[in-house]
């Protein structure tokens, strides 16, 4: 920052001494040209240092907190699961349980779901085409399967 400042004063204190010793006429006028680009040089100069500080700065790149993606796909995952266990609810299929496992490609879809339908009081036998039906509809899950059917 001294230099660039020193580079200025050097610049004015060029002009001024310019100004006096150039006689008027058009060689004056070409001269003050050439001296104007080079004190709009001299200002812009440090530019070129915050520009290359900006190229070569790694420490902006993003840091990725995986703790708050997992966190974040957990609960979406319970809230799913929620979601899919109240379905069943109005379906007459009460508390069912119901697990996701997602997609390993972290994105957020459920590739499979296992419904537990042990602690379900329904009497006779379920209708598994229609719980398995209701599952894939709310959660868009490819794969269902039942487990803790009563016999």
């Amino acid at each position: 920052m001294a230099e660039w400042l020193m580079s200025v004063v050097g610049i004015v204190a060029a002009g001024v001494l310019l100004e006096i010793i150039l006689p008027p006429g058009d060689t004056s006028k070409y001269a003050k040209g050439a001296y104007a680009l080079i004190v709009v040089l001299v200002l812009a100069s440090p530019m070129s240092n915050v520009l290359s500080q900006f190229k070569s700065d790694k420490s902006a790149a993003v840091d990725i907190d995986t703790s708050f993606l997992s966190a974040v796909g957990d609960r979406l995952e319970e809230s799913d699961e929620l979601r899919a266990e109240r379905a069943l609810a109005d379906a007459g299929f009460d508390e069912c349980e119901v697990n996701i496992f997602a997609s390993a490609s972290g994105a957020h879809s459920a590739e499979r779901a296992n419904v537990d339908v042990s602690n379900c009081p329904q009497k006779g036998e379920i209708d598994e085409r229609y719980l398995i039906e209701i599952v894939k509809k709310c959660l868009g899950c490819k794969e269902v399967k039942i487990y803790g059917q009563r016999e």
